[in-house]
Formats: C-alpha cells, sequence, structure tokens
C-alpha cells in the first residue's frame, strides 16, 4: 500500500533504484497499520456474524411466540350450508352454529342509461351539471367517453362511478358504497336554464336523475338485522352475502394444526443449537489472517475467498452469549411445569426428547405418533405446558411458565446482549455498542498510523535524496580529479 504525499524529487546520481529500496524499508514500518487493520477487518466480521445469529434468534422466537397463546391452539372452521347464499370468508375464533335467512342484499345507487351509439361522437352541446353537488361539465367537443372520464376523476367527491359497457352501448353509473344511504343525484348546475338538465339526460340516455342504495335485510336466528354492506359477520365469522335464501353457518375446533406448530418450534430450536454450538466451539486459525490490500492483488479472486473463509472462522469462539444461551434454552426445556403429578409436566411426556449422542449437543426428537396422542386425548395439558401463566410460587425445582414464555423470554434477553454487542447500524457504523466503539478505536488508530508512516516515508526520502545528492558531488569530484591526473 502506498502511502500517499507530495510529490518528491530524489537525487540523480543513478547509482540507487531509491523507490525500491524505499518501498522495502516501508514494508517493515508498516505492519503496525497491518495488525490494525486486520483487527478492524476481524471486528467487522464478528458484528456480520452476529447478525446472523440474531436472525437466528429471531426465527425462533417466531415460532415459540405463536404457542404462548391459548387462542393459537384451537382455531375454528366454518362452513356454509349453502355457498350461494352466504360464503365464508374468515371463520374467526368462536365456534358455534346460526341459521342465516336472507331476504334482500345491500345494493349500490345505480342509475343505467339506454342504448348510445358512440361514445367518442361529439355531444354538440354545452352545459353544467351536479352530480352529488360536484360540478361536471360538458361542451360541444365533449364526449360520452369525456363526460366519464370526468365524472370518474370525481369519484372520491362523489361516490358515484361512471362505465360504458361496450356489449350493450349502456352508461353505467354506480355509487363505490352500498346501502340506504347511497345515493346518486344529478342536480342542474348553478345559473343553468333548466333545459340543460334535460340536455344532459339526453346526452346520456338516462331515465331517472336520481336513485337510491339498498340495505341488506337478513335474519340470524330469527332476530331481523340490517347491514349496508353485503360483507357482515356473524358471531365473529366473517361472511359475505350472495342471493336471498336460508343458510346453516356450522362451525368446529380445528387442533391438527397445532401439531405442526410445535414441530416447527422443535425443528426451530434444533437449526439454532448447531448454529450457535458451532460457532462457539469453532476455534479461530492463527495461520489465517484477514488480508491486506497488498496480499490480496497478488492473488486470484478464487484464493482470496478460500483464504477468508478460514481467516473468519473462530470470530464466536467461547462467546458468552451464544453458551449463555444454549444453557439457559436447554434449563428452560428440562424444567418441569409446577402441575399435579400425573399431568404432563416436560415435552418428554408429549414425545418430545433429548437426542441420546451428545455429539447432537442437545437437539431434541420428536416421536409424533405419541405428539400427535397426546394432543388428541390430553389437549388441555398440552395447551397448559405451553402457554400456562401463574402469579402464584412455583415448587422447588419446577416453574409456572409455560415453555413458549419462557424460550420467548430467553430469546429476547440474548437479542439484547447482540444489540449492546452489535448496535443496530451497518457494519462500519461507529455507534456506542461494544463493536462499535472497538471500531472507533481502530479507525483511530488506523489513521494515526497512516499519518506516522506517512512522516517515515517522507524523511526516507529525504534522507535519500541527500545521499544521493552526496554521491553525485563524489562523482563530480571524482571526474575532476581523474581529469587533472589525466592532464
Amino acid at each position: 500500500m502506498a502511502i500517499n504525499g507530495p510529490i518528491r524529487l530524489t537525487g540523480f546520481s543513478g547509482a540507487l533504484d531509491t523507490d525500491s529500496l524505499i518501498a522495502k524499508l516501508m514494508q517493515a514500518e508498516r505492519l503496525p497499520l497491518n495488525k490494525v487493520q486486520k483487527q478492524k477487518q476481524f471486528a467487522m466480521w464478528q458484528r456480520e456474524d452476529y447478525q446472523a445469529m440474531n436472525t437466528a434468534l429471531l426465527s425462533f422466537r417466531n415460532a415459540a411466540n405463536s404457542l404462548r397463546f391459548q387462542s393459537n391452539f384451537e382455531k375454528t372452521i366454518a362452513t356454509s350450508s349453502n355457498t350461494s347464499v352466504l360464503d365464508i370468508t374468515s371463520s374467526g375464533t368462536t365456534a358455534g352454529s346460526a341459521t342465516v335467512e336472507v331476504t334482500s342484499l345491500a345494493a349500490s345507487a345505480t342509475l343505467i342509461s339506454g342504448k348510445i351509439a358512440s361514445d367518442s361522437a361529439p355531444v354538440n352541446q354545452t352545459g353544467t351539471v351536479k352530480i352529488n353537488d360536484v360540478k361536471i361539465s360538458f361542451d360541444a367537443q365533449s364526449t360520452v367517453s369525456s363526460i366519464i372520464k370526468d365524472i370518474n376523476s370525481k369519484t372520491a367527491q362523489t361516490g358515484v362511478k361512471a362505465n360504458f359497457d361496450n356489449s350493450s352501448g349502456a352508461v353505467y353509473l354506480t355509487t363505490t358504497a352500498s346501502g340506504k344511504d347511497s345515493k346518486i343525484e344529478i342536480t342542474n348546475g348553478d345559473g343553468e336554464p333548466a333545459s340543460n338538465l334535460d340536455t344532459f339526460k339526453d346526452i346520456l340516455k338516462l331515465s331517472s336523475l336520481s336513485a337510491n342504495g339498498a340495505d341488506a335485510v337478513y335474519k340470524v336466528n330469527n332476530v331481523e338485522l340490517t347491514s349496508s354492506s353485503n360483507n357482515i359477520s356473524v358471531n365473529g365469522v366473517q361472511v359475505t352475502l350472495k342471493s336471498a335464501g336460508t343458510a346453516t353457518i356450522g362451525t368446529s375446533t380445528d387442533r391438527s394444526g397445532i401439531v405442526d406448530d410445535i414441530k416447527k418450534f422443535v425443528e426451530q430450536y434444533n437449526s439454532l443449537i448447531d448454529l450457535f454450538s458451532s460457532a462457539s466451539t469453532t476455534r479461530r486459525n492463527r495461520d489465517y489472517e484477514p488480508l491486506t490490500n497488498e496480499e490480496k492483488e497478488a492473488m486470484t479472486e478464487s484464493q482470496i475467498a478460500q483464504w477468508e473463509k478460514r481467516a473468519r472462522q473462530g470470530t464466536m469462539y467461547r462467546d458468552s452469549i451464544l453458551t449463555g444461551a444454549l444453557t439457559s434454552l436447554r434449563t428452560s426445556l428440562n424444567t418441569p411445569l409446577d402441575v399435579p403429578a400425573g399431568q404432563v409436566q416436560l415435552l418428554a411426556n408429549i414425545g418430545i426428547t433429548v437426542r441420546s449422542d451428545y455429539k447432537e449437543n442437545g437437539k431434541l426428537v420428536i416421536d409424533e405418533n405419541k405428539l400427535r396422542e397426546a394432543v388428541n386425548t390430553n389437549f388441555e395439558e398440552v395447551k397448559n405446558l405451553f402457554t400456562m401463566s401463574s402469579k402464584d410460587e412455583a415448587a422447588p425445582g419446577k416453574t409456572n411458565v409455560g415453555i413458549a414464555d419462557r424460550v420467548y423470554n430467553i430469546v429476547n434477553k440474548q437479542m439484547d446482549a447482540i444489540k449492546k454487542k452489535i448496535g443496530t447500524g451497518s457494519l462500519e457504523t461507529m455507534d456506542e455498542s461494544i463493536i462499535g466503539k472497538q471500531l472507533r478505536t481502530l479507525n483511530d488508530q488506523e489513521s494515526n498510523w497512516k499519518s506516522k508512516l506517512l512522516d517515515i516515508e517522507n524523511r526516507y526520502y529525504k534522507k535519500f535524496a541527500a545521499m544521493e545528492q552526496a554521491l553525485q558531488k563524489m562523482n563530480s569530484q571524482s571526474s575532476w580529479l581523474g581529469s587533472q591526473l589525466g592532464s
């Protein structure tokens, strides 16, 4: 790496390769700077690897979070006995049934024109009308198409949208909202002659200049109700009314999904164990240090990639955050719940056990048949194992906090520790985190060493310049003496 500085003029004796000599001398002088830059690169690798650990913790926390609440264990499935009358859009959370009798559907206010020969021919008329008190103007050059465009540009104000149906040649004016309060009201423009309204009516071939919407009318278990929309809620179940008639909403509880959630929880835990165990037990290879720019220039991209793969190993060797997380999680998953004897207290009671091979680092294995049997026969106890939360003091060696909350709280604590370690910014952010402060110190050291090396390099050039000038003077004197003796 060259130290940038002023242009230097060396002597002209030609006896010394000044640049080459100084470059070799500076290689030794740069060693402290190289050390700082290597430390800086390693710190940035550490920060990047911590970010990866944090991402893994977040995934595991999400898996635990889905098991923290009782409502997630029992999911309601709603069905309609007649989907032509009503359709289920969302099952809700309350199990139950209801009979729905639909008398009429909610409708938007609508005006439909007679057949219009062309929507692109000039109307050859001038005037202004109001649609729901918003002005719509037309002139001789206007067309049905341009009038429609003008109406639609003001839909947000009028609540009315226009459309030309090419197949029938009809214009549809429809309110964007449905219900009895929705309306279309076309009135004369300010100061316009009475005939102006008839002109507009004739342009769009309208038989009427006003219309109102209608509410849906229906009964739920013989109780009459109305709604401005056909999308309604029946005891927490979201329903779309589709036609007059009668349909029954039936609901049932689905517990099968909880097995998948527990399996996902175990999979995420095992992935975290693999990642943290590997990261915290991999030693740093001191034979492979981060490369300087000069070292990279002498290598191919493939060689650089292979070297850096080895050089960045061990960034988290024996890291207290990772080892602490592993210890806390293992303890939390093996602490029995404080419930009466004979009830589900541990994961082992529902078919989830620690693998016997010590090389697996405490990963879990699932007996899926036993898990499904526990869910089907002891559902409340399985739910309690994950979601229990009591303020009462637990018996010694036990806990009254469900597994999901235990894990969730541990993961939050470890994520906070990582945040304190690396901050929340980019890799090179100089924040108040531990690594942020470390990078700030290394940056200062790097800047100081670059300044020192520039001074050292300048001194070398001055010394060699003086040496070359002395050699030049000696050569000049020698030539003079030789010429005198030769004479």
